[in-house]
């Protein structure tokens, strides 16, 4: 069965906004310029690409590696692989040599996209390896556009990877069907308007964004170092590009909220925030509300294989309580979602009691196994309202006398000088973990006052607690020493 090449909606837009600015990049020259791209622009960049390909015999289904740097070039490879029914593969972020020579066995990777100077450079080396390096077109060169090729349904559109917060990173294949389908759930959940100008903190969204024929303006920051991001240089930005719509994980927010804290500037542009990537804690969306009160602030739950499952706006009239797990709102119209379940429960000060389980989701919007569901490996309850609470993730899901290791580290969060948080289960309770300069005596009666006695059997500081490398908010639990 074929279906419609999902490039298709970004082609329609290349052709119909050919000179509007559909994409702003930080430029490598002084702080604050831009480099801006309209649609011909584009259009002729991903043609050259395009033009390449052909030449090189790329064919349709082929997985072609993309080893460009993260920029409007990566961009143009991309959608021109795609454009031409082969598969895009983005590696694993930080991967080694020996990773991506893993990556090529394990996905029969015969060619690569690469910067030319790289290609001249060790192209004769990575043939020896059965890799063909393919050099980008020079930077000047423009081709004419060709339209999409049909594809089958299940061919993958994009092959990206997990950040490997459970372990090794783990290949995810978005097939021409599911990236429409997904693209078709942002639009209902979060729908544009004529000449939204988006603040992305991840360049995924840019296909999105392509799609609907928004303007994304991509965040000047040092990707692939994302802990080394200058907070005010971002909020500089935002200030002089009017960005309207925000999205990127708990770090990015955290530090821009810390600035705007520190000197506060005015931001009325801003008319959206969307906060994703880990458990988003209920302190941060309280605090970007009161930084950002013009804006509609939400907690966005989902998965590279699933964007989104569940969505919630922050309402400070009715904040969620931390000692429940976090709050991730209603499951999004269309997709199912069930509780694999444990056969145990979760007890609520009050003496409700919660089936926990893990969370398994199916519908057209999410690439997940022959039957259907995809499992998720975070585990939650539904409450009384049908909203959505995580409490456990896979490796460290063991109730423990009626809680589970998200309900400690949310409400621990909420206390002054706990910068981190984390919970190991162990065979009789939970060892717990803190980064920051808060009192651990402080933190041991917190525990008492909310949780029953003797739960914590450990209590320990940590200048730094390990964290997953891309969104730099995920605890890895298998390190905690």
């Amino acid at each position: 069965m074929t279906a419609p090449n999902f490039y298709q909606h970004i082609h329609r837009t290349l052709g119909q906004q050919a000179e509007a600015v559909l994409l702003e990049w930080p430029g490598a020259g002084p702080r604050g310029t831009l480099a801006r791209y309209t649609g011909r622009d584009l259009a002729g960049r991903i043609g050259a690409y395009q033009q390449l390909l052909a030449q090189r015999g790329i064919r349709a289904e082929q997985p072609v590696l993309l080893l460009l740097p993260v920029g409007a070039e990566l961009i143009c490879g991309l959608l021109a692989v795609m454009s031409l029914g082969a598969v895009p593969v983005l590696p694993p972020a930080g991967a080694s040599v020996r990773r991506l020579l893993a990556l090529r066995r394990g996905a029969g990777i015969g060619a690569a996209l690469a910067p030319a100077r790289l290609a001249r450079r060790y192209g004769w080396l990575t043939r020896g390896l059965g890799l063909r390096l393919l050099g980008a077109p020079d930077a000047a060169a423009a081709a004419e556009l060709r339209p999409p090729q049909a594809v089958a349904a299940e061919l993958p559109a994009l092959v990206s990877h997990s950040s490997g917060s459970t372990g090794r990173p783990k290949a995810i294949r978005r097939s021409h069907r599911v990236l429409t389908a997904q693209h078709e759930v942002l639009r209902q959940v979060f729908p544009p308007w004529a000449g939204q100008r988006d603040f992305p903190l991840f360049p995924n969204i840019l296909l999105h964004n392509l799609a609907v024929g928004a303007t994304t303006v991509l965040p000047d920051v040092p990707w692939g170092h994302l802990a080394d991001l200058d907070a005010a240089r971002v909020l500089a930005q935002l200030q002089l590009t009017g960005a309207e719509t925000l999205t990127g994980n708990v770090f990015y927010f955290t530090r821009l909220l810390e600035q705007l804290r520190r000197q506060p500037v005015a931001l009325p542009a801003v008319r959206a925030v969307g906060v994703g990537g880990s458990p988003v804690p209920e302190w941060l969306l309280a605090g970007l509300q009161a930084a950002l009160p013009q804006a509609a602030v939400y907690g966005i739950y989902g998965s590279s294989e699933a964007e989104p499952i569940a969505v919630r706006r922050y309402d400070a009239a009715r904040p969620a309580n931390p000692r429940q797990g976090y709050c991730v709102g209603p499951v999004v119209a269309g997709l199912h979602c069930q509780l694999r379940g444990t056969g145990t429960s979760l007890d609520m000060p009050d003496g409700r009691r919660f089936a926990v389980g893990e969370i398994t989701v199916r519908g057209p919007h999410v690439a997940a196994a022959p039957d259907g569901w995809l499992a998720t490996g975070d585990f939650g309850y539904f409450d009384d309202d049908q909203c959505l609470w995580l409490t456990g993730r896979q490796g460290n899901e063991t109730v423990h006398r009626g809680v589970q290791h998200y309900q400690l580290e949310h409400m621990l969060q909420q206390l002054p000088g706990v910068e981190r948080a984390a919970a190991r289960a162990t065979a009789t309770g939970f060892a717990v973990y803190v980064q920051g300069p808060a009192d651990l005596e402080t933190v041991r009666a917190a525990l008492a006052a909310q949780f029953p006695p003797g739960l914590c059997k450990q209590l320990h500081h940590r200048p730094a607690l390990p964290v997953d490398g891309r969104h730099h908010s995920k605890i890895l639990y298998d390190q905690l020493r």
